[in-house]
């Protein structure tokens, strides 16, 4: 059908440096849910982030969110993503590499909007700064752990900055 020319990825994009950062953008929102519902459900296992992150990325979060859940904190609201860039693609692929593997990797600019997350202590007392700036912006670099497998793709490293906007 015409009016659906999108339907896979691989029959509209042929260029495999395209492919892969389609897929790596695809990747952002599924891990700022994650993240989000991890946080908000503290029954929910910190293993769930190695659906969406390996290596260092995954301890960090596992590790903040930990701490978090044992603070009696609890969050509420959701993160948006606003917009998610793809910048420099690396399709290099040497899994076998020392002293680390050399995995296709996309680089890719997003802004968030945190402004409707909020987080309370055990006694409903909000711990966010009134004053913290609405939106979040994360350079994530993103692995493809089993390529060429649309799947497989990993955030590797998402560190971030506040903003007033997406605009910086």
């Amino acid at each position: 059908m015409a009016s659906s020319p999108t339907t896979t990825g691989a029959e509209v994009t042929t260029d495999p440096a395209e492919l892969a950062a389609e897929q790596a953008v695809a990747l952002v929102p599924t891990y700022v849910q994650t993240i989000d519902e991890l946080y908000e459900d503290p029954s929910r296992p910190l293993d769930d982030v190695y659906a969406v992150a390996v290596a260092s990325e995954a301890t960090a979060e596992a590790t903040a969110i930990q701490a978090f859940r044992a603070q009696g904190y609890q969050q509420a609201g959701r993160s948006q993503v606003v917009t998610a860039t793809a910048g420099p693609v690396d399709l290099t692929n040497d899994p076998n590499a020392a002293p680390e593997p050399l995995l296709p990797t996309v680089t890719v600019t997003a802004c968030i909007d945190v402004s409707q997350v909020q987080a309370t202590d055990a006694g409903g007392t909000s711990v966010v700064a009134p004053d913290r700036p609405p939106y979040l912006i994360q350079q994530l670099m993103i692995v493809n752990i089993d390529y060429p497998d649309a799947g497989s793709w990993r955030v590797t490293e998402a560190p971030n900055q506040q903003a007033q906007s997406c605009d910086g």
